[in-house]
């Protein structure tokens, strides 16, 4: 009796329990992901203007400093000596032109009255135009000290961190050494290789996404550089990202995912829908309560989507999209 039992049982068709949801119809955006490199925008290899000693240094790798701020100084004992010995004769030049203009006033006033030879006046009028030029000079001779003076430190010329020190106090600097690299943190250009076809795809005013690090930040198109790769046939583009709080590195990758095109009107379905069966993607529909396993072929993803292809699928077919893993062709489902 009970072996009799157990054969009826077993003999009974299993119903297996199933979710289902119908196939769509929608479009599909081809999308392609492409890899690219971050970079400062703003950064300058900070030189020497003139030749010296180093005897003081301001600054350490990483320092951020802004824009003005010295740097380190040169040594100027020389030009401090040269600057005085001019400013010296300026005053003893001073005081002498200042006597030949009230002699010459004096005789201009005689020669008026006509009581000076024209010789004697034109003696003091030229005395006093020599003097006058040679404490324009002097004047000069003291500016271009100067500015000579000023050259004698280094100061940054924007805000932004010290990526790089290639000097120490003592050293003799020439004209030109590269004293430190400075790179400007705010400005933060990427530069990204693309075929043509993707690049008619980005307005120089839309907002780019680019993924830095696995997080997301905003961009907008600055150029697209029309010296291409004859060899890969792309063409590079370059990215300004928007202002971030965040901490970049020159050389971080970064990556677009850019739409190439847009096919409408395809057979859509949950993710979960499709599995491997023999090796194939197939999908398993409910028609009559009993499954019906169906070879498709994939487009492509949107989303949670998936786009298919297949002459026995239309819009409104149930796909199984959990249990379908359990269910083997024409089996009975709820």
């Amino acid at each position: 009796m009970v072996k009799h039992l157990l054969i009826l049982l077993f003999s009974l068709p299993l119903l297996a329990l199933v979710v289902t949801e119908p196939i769509i119809k929608g479009e599909l955006s081809q999308i392609q992901k492409f890899n690219g490199t971050l970079s400062f925008n703003q950064k300058s290899k900070l030189a020497s203007e003139s030749t010296g000693l180093i005897t003081k240094l301001y600054f350490e790798e990483g320092d951020y400093v802004k824009k003005g701020t010295v740097l380190l100084e040169i040594d100027t004992q020389i030009l401090d000596a040269t600057i005085k010995s001019i400013q010296a004769s300026m005053k003893e030049v001073f005081y002498s032109l200042q006597r030949a203009r009230l002699d010459f006033n004096r005789y201009e006033t005689l020669l008026a009255k006509e009581s000076v030879s024209k010789q004697k006046y034109d003696e003091f009028y030229f005395q006093k135009m020599q003097l006058e030029q040679k404490y324009l000079s002097l004047e000069s001779s003291l500016q271009a000290q100067n500015i000579a003076k000023n050259k004698k430190s280094v100061k940054a010329p924007f805000d932004g961190y010290i990526s790089s020190r290639k000097v120490q106090v003592g050293e003799w600097l020439k004209q030109g050494s590269e004293v430190a690299l400075l790179v400007n943190p705010k400005k933060l250009d990427i530069l990204i290789h693309l075929p043509s076809s993707y690049i008619q795809n980005i307005g120089s005013n839309k907002t780019v996404l680019v993924k830095i690090n696995g997080k997301t930040y905003k961009s907008k198109l600055l150029a697209t550089l029309l010296s291409g790769n004859e060899r890969t046939r792309t063409f590079p583009i370059k990215l300004r990202l928007f202002p971030s709080n965040d901490k970049f590195f020159d050389g971080m990758q970064a990556s677009v995912s850019l739409q190439k095109s847009l096919i409408k009107d395809v057979l859509l379905v949950s993710r979960d829908g499709i599995i491997k069966r023999f090796g194939k993607d197939v999908v398993f529909l409910v028609k009559d309560k009993k499954a019906v396993m169906v070879p498709v072929t994939v487009i492509g993803f949107e989303g949670q989507k998936v786009a298919l292809s297949s002459a026995n699928l239309k819009v409104g077919d149930k796909v199984v999209i959990k249990g379908n893993e359990r269910i083997f062709p024409n089996q009975e489902i709820k």
